[in-house]
């Protein structure tokens, strides 16, 4: 089950973001602050990262940048825009990110979005999407609280999405080469639009999407790391080959104590008080980061 972390500051929206990813299959954890967020990251181990806001508490844009600097984490980031918090260009090749949508957003097209970058069953999940969208009020309520706003409905929204109607947005693909284009002045960002099969009108506030030929190199990613880990799991069966213990029911408590006591038992107290700070110390540092 896929864990995904939601960093939104909005707490009415939050919540419907994370019932409907718990109902679809993945397993989502929501905060309301960036703050600890290196923390949430060590001890949750998102594969996801979705965060909307632009306020002091949660920021679209911080959030980016520090996931930027975060070599650790290697899931998937999706930020969420307002119109009035658009990041400027040359901040775009100081964030991480792999799609970018602007509020306001439905759940039902924020789980469509985050379908394209995950490898689970994506058939299977929109089908239970639509199927409770139909038959759920209190989900097609709060859908509509949020759609009602771009004069919108729950109905024209699941049409879009199952692709009854044609294409409502303009889908922009942002390479890696078009972002670090924004911080070189005489090579301007390439944003193309995706190829168009209909005569639909543009929507100027249309939601960033990935192109077909980014999707095909994630998948080609996928199948290298495939390749590698039976290589991965031999070297490992090779390491635990001589070791003396069954792996899967670990050591008991008491061994553990044992084996403390055995380990310290020709340290001196004084050195057991500064490995005791520098423990302390590093968790400090740990935090600070």
């Amino acid at each position: 089950m896929d864990r995904v972390l939601l960093l939104i500051d909005d707490i009415q929206y939050a919540g419907h973001v994370e019932t409907t990813l718990r109902k679809v299959g993945f397993d989502p954890e929501t905060v309301t602050t960036e703050y600890n967020l290196p923390e949430k990251l060590l001890t949750f181990n998102p594969d996801y990262v979705i965060a909307k806001g632009s306020s002091a508490r949660v920021s679209s844009l911080s959030i980016g940048k520090k996931l930027k600097e975060n070599a650790k984490y290697l899931g998937k980031v999706i930020l969420i825009f307002s119109d009035e918090s658009r990041p400027d260009p040359e901040d775009l090749i100081k964030v991480r990110m792999d799609l970018m949508l602007f509020e306001p957003i439905s759940a039902l097209r924020l789980v469509a979005h985050l379908l394209t970058l995950t490898t689970m069953n994506k058939e299977a999940i929109m089908d239970k999407l639509l199927r409770f969208a139909h038959t759920d009020p209190q989900f097609r309520t709060n859908e509509q609280q949020i759609l009602k706003s771009i004069g919108a409905t729950i109905d024209s929204e699941i049409q879009i999405i199952t692709g009854d109607v044609g294409e409502k947005e303009e889908s922009v693909t942002l390479d890696e080469k078009a972002l670090m284009s924004f911080g070189q002045p005489e090579k301007p960002a390439e944003i193309k639009p995706a190829t168009k099969t209909s005569a639909t009108p543009v929507d100027d506030n249309a939601d960033f999407t990935l192109s077909d030929e980014y999707k095909n190199q994630l998948q080609s990613e996928l199948k290298a790391a495939d390749q590698e880990l039976p290589l991965r799991i031999d070297s490992y069966n090779r390491a635990i080959k001589d070791v003396d213990q069954d792996l899967k029911k670990g050591l008991s408590k008491r061994q553990t104590k044992n084996s403390n006591k055995e380990l310290f038992s020709n340290i001196s107290e004084d050195e057991l008080k500064k490995l005791d700070a520098e423990r302390r110390n590093f968790a400090k540092a740990l935090m600070k980061k």
